[in-house]
């Protein structure tokens, strides 16, 4: 059985057993700081704290509760002997009315739960402020292990962690919705109207996560960048490194890298016939860097020309991992556009590389330069193997979800420096076909690609691409859950200050084209969303299947220490 299986069974007695622990609506509400006796009497909780926090500055006064879940624990969930779960979750609930708070359903609170994301290995519980002051419950969670490095997956021994794996692959997500609706029940004795799940990147993962896996958590998941296809991506994002270590043999300097962008930014400014320095369609970009080598008519000045060799491995960073075979790619490239200093800057990017270590070879003494871009392939199959199953997080049958009335809206950045843009063209377009054509999958399931924009936001090199706001985008959600109104666009600027912003633009639903109608480009009137039949460039985000779908880690024949 998959193992992910074995565990959600696991979670099903668990939450069956705590089910009385859940409090009858019909009880008073506590106050905040009676909650921490209360939740110490479960026992699966090891810790627990409940404060009234004060308001101060712009944050306003919210019930701050901090707890440790250890439901699971033992060999059949992964963990060694003298191992055991802990996944520390934090709460913040609006004041209820026991405690002062007014304007909302129940004190303070609008009757609306929004769990958040978190990023890169997680490893920390986040601020949920931002939730809290909008009248959400708003909660996070370290998925089950401290700090932000990748070796929580490896034990002293070198075997793999599967216990502390599986919690951040889905246990403490899970955690942290069960825990969240469970607190609102306590705190303000009653339940819910709708629930919101809003993360980019890892959190993006976890949303998409929570829609294949627990489909009928969330009402509505914002999950932007999706770290998704984590046994795939990951390791790729290494193989820049490598490409330029093989070719080069040392990083490209950060100049180099830069001019390099420029130039491909130039050449394909004017493919939507807009003159504003924007790829709008990065994937309809095939700027070659052969053409920045010095002495080439169009090549930067020196000294931050590339040399041959330069240019080749530049080139490979764009196409992404090749299937040695031919054919289909492994997988996907940095877009053209993209800044190329952070992947393959002169510092390797570390969750890459404690990937490689911790994960893939389990030998924390690991040396991803050992590797070159034949030996690459190796790795990358293992990490299909091993982890597909656990965290691939890229089944795109989301039927249950849809069935259960959910709406979706992922987005990802043109320009994303770490998650390359075309995964999530890649889900979307399987989702589209499991769902039986585009004109289905967009009555629960959209995507927003937002042009120049790197990961989670921000467009640094491309200044006039109108920006990623998540504000607007969960706007756009929460209509569409509460009110039924389907964003077809989301209006952008070009900054988020709206006293300095110069550009407004639509940002269209996959697979609509920007179109200009108007005379000035600046204005968001100037411009509509064509719907379009089909993606022209399907075939671009096309992969290999995953080698590791249905195998089971047991049945890893390679790379296994």
């Amino acid at each position: 059985m998959n193992p992910r299986k074995l565990v959600l069974l696991g979670w099903t007695g668990a939450l069956m057993a705590s089910a009385a622990f859940i409090p009858s609506v019909a009880h008073a509400a506590p106050k905040c700081t009676e909650l921490q006796a209360q939740l110490l009497a479960n026992s699966d909780i090891t810790a627990a704290t409940s404060v009234l926090t004060a308001a101060a500055g712009s944050n306003l006064a919210y019930c701050q509760v901090n707890i440790t879940v250890s439901d699971l624990a033992g060999p059949e969930n992964g963990y060694q002997a003298g191992q055991k779960q802990q996944i520390k979750i934090r709460i913040g609930l609006p004041p209820s009315t026991a405690d002062g708070g007014s304007g909302g359903v129940q004190g303070a609170w609008n009757g609306r739960i929004e769990d958040l994301g978190g990023g890169g290995y997680a490893g920390a519980v986040g601020n949920v402020t931002g939730a809290t002051n909008a009248g959400y419950v708003g909660s996070s969670t370290d998925t089950g292990h401290t700090g932000g490095s990748g070796s929580f997956a490896l034990n002293p021994d070198n075997t793999l962690n599967w216990g502390l794996i599986n919690d951040f692959a889905f246990n403490g997500i899970h955690a942290q919705s069960v825990w969240s609706k469970k607190l609102v029940q306590m705190y303000y004795a009653m339940t819910q109207k709708y629930t919101y799940w809003n993360g980019c990147s890892t959190g993006g993962r976890q949303g998409h996560q929570h829609a294949e896996t627990y489909p009928n958590e969330y009402d509505g998941i914002l999950a932007g960048a999706p770290a998704f296809n984590w046994d795939r991506f990951i390791p790729s994002e290494q193989y820049g490194q490598i490409v330029m270590n093989q070719e080069v043999g040392a990083p490209i300097a950060p100049a180099k890298l830069t001019a390099v962008t420029n130039a491909a930014i130039a050449a394909c400014d004017l493919l939507d016939g807009i003159s504003d320095g924007v790829i709008q369609e990065p994937r309809a970009c095939t700027y070659s860097a052969k053409a920045s080598v010095c002495g080439q008519p169009s090549a930067p000045a020196a000294p931050n020309c590339l040399t041959p060799a330069e240019a080749s491995a530049v080139d490979k960073i764009w196409q992404g991992p090749p299937n040695p075979g031919g054919g289909q790619q492994r997988w996907f490239g940095l877009e053209r556009g993209t800044p190329l200093n952070g992947l393959d800057a002169p510092v390797s990017f570390p969750i890459a590389t404690d990937h490689l270590k911790y994960w893939v070879y389990q030998d924390p003494s690991f040396d991803w330069k050992t590797l070159t871009e034949t030996t690459f392939n190796d790795a990358f199959y293992a990490s299909m193997i091993k982890f597909h199953d656990v965290i691939g997080t890229d089944d795109p049958d989301l039927s249950a979800f849809r069935q259960h009335g959910g709406k979706m809206i992922m987005y990802h950045g043109g320009a994303d420096v770490l998650i390359f843009p075309r995964g999530s063209y890649n889900y979307y377009n399987r989702a589209t076909d499991k769902a039986g054509g585009l004109k289905n999958v967009v009555k629960f399931y959209r995507f927003f690609p937002y042009a120049g924009n790197n990961h989670c936001g921000g467009n640094v090199n491309q200044p006039n691409a109108p920006l990623i706001n998540t504000g607007d985008l969960f706007k756009a959600l929460v209509n569409w859950v509460e009110n039924g109104v389907a964003p077809d666009s989301i209006l952008a600027h070009n900054t988020n200050d709206p006293t300095t912003t110069t550009f407004s633009r639509p940002v269209c639903k996959y697979p609509d084209k920007l179109v200009q109608v108007g005379a000035d480009p600046h204005v968001a009137a100037s411009f509509l969303c064509q719907s379009q039949p089909q993606d022209d460039f399907i075939t671009a985000e096309s992969a290999l299947p995953d080698a590791g779908a249905n195998n089971g880690r047991g049945q890893l024949q390679t790379l296994n220490k």
